[in-house]
Parts: structure tokens; C-alpha cells; sequence
């Protein structure tokens, strides 16, 4: 167990009213516990108490995948000849959690928690917003590698810049970014490689359209250093350059430093995002940003702090998030910049270094 962020979940369970918080398999339950078991339909989870226990209930399937993990009474397995909610009730009457309050993780299956409470007095609650309240402050060592993804990402990213050519299809570029994160020492984690029109389509997941003569190609890529992620996006064009394309694209650059010269301690989310908004508007391109500013990163790509418009959450040093401001108009283009922004000493320094500036490849 990572006992010093499950003191704090504990603190936070007391604070918050609830008696218990379930996780099941996620990167919730990793970073917590330090495995996390193949997540199907049958119910399973840890259970971390607010009196400082917990157990892990689960099918016989699973079990012996726990042997080490957790010890051997603390965990309860049931039969795929049960119903998985006669095996529960008495694990709760005997952990003392019927009539209680539990907070449940990102990846609890609704069918699941809905046949608990249909067939005992228990009830469940969102508890997502404490898992990412423990570690939204992160400590030195995590700032240390999180800096160090940051400055790997970019020698990825100027590796790409070089690789982009006519011919080549997103699906090609995408794995030569993946390529390019493995040579750099890191676990690739996503790359969107979105070009022409395809730009337009914030979270993009295809791969077969291949590069023009004339083209625009955004680059949304990261990958995790030491169990740290990162991510950065750039938008690049090849072979020239239209006014309206560069007009739009001053605006995003513009928007972006906007939003990083904002954050400061004591800073609510939502100014940080008007900020980097109403550069977008003054230029006109505001019916094309249809997305929030940015968000946190950690041990997951997304968590918080969530900079949109309507956060009131007050910057402090130690937390992490992206400010990527965009334009996507469809069917022609879309241009976003993306960087990790730490709050160290008052105020927002980006971790990424791979130039902002327009360029033509």
C-alpha cells in the first residue's frame, strides 16, 4: 500500500462523511495499492475504511492473482455459481459498512453498484474528486519527474518535426512518435496525429489520411517517465502556410501564453481560462473554441485541477495542469498548443521547451 496517500484518503473519508471508499481496477487502485487486476464484468474492489482497514472482495478467478498483494483475511472471493450480492452482504455486515456511506472510484461499473444497493442498505457516492484531491499537490521528487517528462517529450517532439514528410500516413507518424518515446527512455501513452480537415476533431482517433504537399498536421502526444506523464501538442504545417491558418494560429499562441502568464498562487481555475477565452474572442475565432483550457497531469494523463470556466479552485504551488487553448473549425482546419504548467514559486512556469513558434516544414 502507498501508505502515505492512503493516510491522506483517510483523512479526507473522515472530512467528507464517508465510511469507506471502493476502487476497483483502475490507475486509482494502481497508484494506491500497487497492482490492479484485469477488470471484466464480475464485481470487484478494495474497500479502504476510514478506521484505517480494508479488504478486497473479488471472484475465485481472481484471487490467486492477489497472493502477496493483499493477505490472505483480508480478501473475499465468491463463485460464478453465486450472486455476487448474497457473497457481499455478509462481508459488509462482518467489515460493518451496512448503513454505511462509500465513495466510489472512476471505473465502478453502474450495473454493479446499482445491484448493491438494490439488495442491501448501503450507499454509494462519487468519490473520484478525493482520489485526485490526494495528489493533486505533487511533492518534489514527483516535480522532479515530471520535469524530466516534460524535457524528454520535447526531444520527441523536435524528433517528429524532423520525421513529417508528404507521403506519409498518420498512422505511420503516430508509430514512429511511439518509436521515438521508447528511444527516449519512456513509456509511450497516446499520440493524436490529426491532419487537414482532421485537425478539427479536438480528440481525433484515426490514422489513414496521408500527408499532402500542402497540409496542416497537429501533434497531441505523451508518454509516462518514472510512472509520471506528459503531455504536449504542436501544430505544424508543411509545404506553406494560408493567412487565415497563421492568423489562427497567432491567436492559439497568443491564447496559450495568456493562459500561462495568468497562473499565479491564489489564482482561481475559471480566471485562468477567461483569460487565455477572450483572446480567442477578441480575434473573432471564440464559436471555435468549444473546449475548456486545460488539466491536470500527474500519475494520469487527466486529473485535477480542471482549468474550464467554471472552476473557482485556487492555484498553489505544486500542481500540475496543461493550458491548450484551440481553434477547430470543421471541415478545414484545427490549431491547438499544449503545455504542462507548473505553479512553482507564485506563479506558472511551462515544462516544455519545444518551440510555439509557427513553422513550415
Amino acid at each position: 500500500m502507498n501508505e502515505r496517500y492512503v493516510g491522506k484518503l483517510i483523512e479526507l473519508l473522515k472530512k467528507n462523511d464517508l465510511d469507506a471508499m471502493l476502487l476497483v481496477p483502475s490507475e486509482e487502485l494502481k497508484f494506491l495499492a500497487g497492482f490492479s487486476p484485469y477488470l471484466c464484468e464480475r464485481f470487484q474492489g478494495l474497500f479502504i475504511k476510514k478506521n484505517g482497514g480494508y479488504f478486497y472482495f473479488c471472484n475465485q478467478l481472481t484471487k490467486d492473482e492477489l497472493e502477496g498483494l493483499v493477505p490472505d483475511d483480508k480478501v473475499y472471493a465468491w463463485s460464478d455459481n453465486e450472486i455476487f450480492t448474497d457473497a457481499l452482504k455478509p462481508v459488509f455486515e462482518k467489515e460493518e459498512l451496512l448503513g454505511k456511506r462509500i465513495g466510489i472510484n472512476s471505473t465502478a461499473r453502474a450495473f454493479n453498484i446499482l445491484d448493491i444497493m438494490k439488495t442491501m442498505d448501503v450507499i454509494f457516492l462519487n468519490g473520484k474528486s478525493l482520489l485526485e484531491e490526494i495528489r493533486i499537490i505533487k511533492t518534489q521528487d514527483e516535480i522532479q519527474n515530471m520535469k524530466e517528462a516534460a524535457r524528454r517529450t520535447d526531444v520527441v517532439m523536435e524528433e517528429i518535426f524532423g520525421f513529417i514528410r508528404p507521403g506519409l500516413t498518420e498512422g505511420e507518424i503516430s508509430e514512429e512518435v511511439r518509436k521515438s518515446f521508447e528511444r527516449n527512455g519512456m513509456a509511450p501513452e497516446f499520440a493524436i496525429v490529426a491532419s487537414g480537415s482532421n485537425c478539427a476533431l479536438p480528440h481525433y482517433s484515426g490514422n489513414d489520411r496521408v500527408i499532402e504537399k500542402k497540409d496542416i498536421v497537429l501533434l497531441d502526444i505523451g508518454g509516462k517517465y518514472n510512472g509520471l506523464c506528459s503531455d504536449m501538442t504542436r501544430t505544424v504545417f508543411v509545404g506553406g502556410v494560408t493567412e487565415k491558418e497563421a492568423i489562427a494560429y497567432n491567436t492559439v499562441l497568443e491564447a496559450t501564453l495568456k493562459g500561462i502568464e495568468t497562473v499565479k498562487v491564489g489564482a482561481m481555475a475559471k480566471e485562468i481560462d477567461t483569460a487565455a477565452r477572450n483572446v480567442i474572442k477578441e480575434n473573432g475565432f471564440d464559436r471555435y473554441f468549444t473546449t475548456r483550457v486545460g488539466h491536470g497531469i500527474g500519475y494520469s494523463v487527466h486529473e485535477a485541477p480542471y482549468i474550464n470556466g467554471n472552476s473557482d479552485l485556487l492555484m498553489e504551488n505544486g500542481m500540475t495542469f496543461s493550458i491548450e487553448p484551440g481553434i477547430y473549425i470543421k471541415n478545414q482546419f484545427g490549431i491547438r498548443i499544449e503545455d504542462i504548467v507548473l505553479v512553482e514559486n507564485g506563479v506558472g512556469v511551462s515544462l516544455n521547451a519545444a518551440t510555439k513558434e509557427l513553422i513550415v516544414l
